[in-house]
């Protein structure tokens, strides 16, 4: 299964991600709920109205729609957007077609994407079921994401999509509060395999593609979701990591077998789930090149690239502001602060993107794909370069 970079949430989008995530209940227009075909095509964007980067200036680029982030894994993109008082899930190929759609009531959907028993990438949505004492019940069910053909589920909930991963918990009280212990369920079934104990100061850090990461007073343990056997621990004085201090991290993992871990305010690690090895330990982002399977690690010394056998290409300082927008087709996107800045990913000079009199909303990726489509964000929203044909000038002309 091949996931690729962090998504981040456009400005404009902040509100549309927070309804779909806080407030459960069966109001509004019944939805269609099982995945369908689409009732019409993603229009293309008029190219002469954005900046693209250099390697998308003649793609074709569509509008999906899209009011959350989206999530990635195995050529598809999926995300949601509102519809009529709906929240309708879409998943799109790199060629830019809308493989299936299916609603959801807005209040309480969310989505995560995982791997299946026979490694097939799995959409799970959530959704509400209004039961007799007219209380909603959250529930989940899993999709083939390429296919939208139904896996498991509906199965019941302790309460909405917290994540990393199948993550459930019943909502804090209050806006700040704690929510309830964390539960995680397999992908592969959906049954329930782990319910944080707080009273021992347990917690469950996250599920990935069929891992559960573990954390106690003393270690951080994974774990398969399909046998609950122990794959790993790694002993928490071995790092110095307070046990309050761990959680998940807002960034998503790199890559398949890589995981993203916070261990502070202001730092994390960088692990390889297949075996623990601790890759970095004062991390704040990192991200492959899918092209060249370079590896940039963004942490508390600076910015760092390192080759496919992970040996050093090149290191370089940079203000504490700047983060990983992108990296691919050899480019890596940095944001510092409200600027944009493009390094080439193998030698770490700086490099031209755009063309310097360009015209139009600047996009920036924020998803790459060893294919060559890329997730762009414009300021609005998320908009695909695809590789299904190039431009064809303005749209309708």
């Amino acid at each position: 299964m091949s996931h690729q970079r962090a998504l981040r949430t456009a400005p404009g989008l902040v509100a549309a991600v927070l309804l779909v995530v806080t407030g459960c209940g069966p109001a509004g227009p019944e939805p269609d709920r099982e995945p369908h075909p689409p009732e019409s095509s993603l229009s293309q964007v008029d190219s002469s109205t954005i900046r693209l980067p250099a390697p998308y200036e003649n793609a074709r680029v569509v509008d999906p729609d899209w009011d959350t982030t989206p999530q990635y894994a195995d050529g598809v993109f999926l995300a949601g957007g509102e519809r009529d008082g709906m929240l309708e899930f879409t998943a799109v190929d790199l060629q830019g077609d809308v493989l299936w759609a299916a609603q959801r009531p807005i209040s309480c959907a969310g989505f995560t994407l995982s791997t299946g028993a026979d490694g097939r990438a799995l959409a799970i949505l959530t959704d509400v079921q209004t039961t007799t004492d007219a209380l909603a019940d959250p529930t989940a069910t899993a999709y083939d994401l390429t296919t939208g053909e139904h896996v498991w589920g509906p199965v019941d909930l302790p309460g909405p999509h917290q994540g990393p991963g199948l993550v459930f918990a019943e909502p804090a009280e209050a806006a700040m509060g704690e929510t309830g212990p964390r539960a995680a369920l397999d992908p592969a079934t959906g049954n329930l395999v782990h319910t944080e104990d707080r009273t021992t100061g347990e917690q469950i850090i996250g599920e990935y593609d069929g891992t559960l990461l573990i954390a106690d007073q003393t270690s951080l343990i994974a774990r398969d979701t399909a046998t609950t056997q122990e794959l790993w621990r790694i002993p928490l004085d071995k790092h110095g990591w307070d046990p309050r201090s761990l959680g998940p991290s807002v960034q998503t993992p790199p890559a398949d077998g890589l995981v993203l871990i916070s261990t502070s305010d202001s730092t994390g690690a960088l692990i390889d789930l297949n075996d623990g090895t601790v890759l970095n330990n004062t991390v704040h982002d990192a991200a492959i090149d899918p092209t060249t399977n370079t590896m940039v690690v963004l942490d508390e010394a600076g910015l760092h690239a390192f080759d496919a056998r992970r040996q050093s290409l090149w290191s370089l300082t940079v203000s504490p502001r700047t983060t990983i927008a992108a990296v691919g087709g050899v480019f890596l996107y940095l944001r510092d602060g409200d600027k944009l800045r493009v390094h080439n990913v193998i030698t770490g000079d700086v490099a031209q993107a755009y063309a310097p009199d360009g015209q139009g909303r600047i996009t920036v990726p924020v998803d790459i794909t060893a294919e060559g489509a890329a997730l762009l964000e414009d300021g609005r929203g998320y908009l695909l370069a695809t590789t299904g044909g190039r431009a064809e000038g303005r749209p309708g002309s």
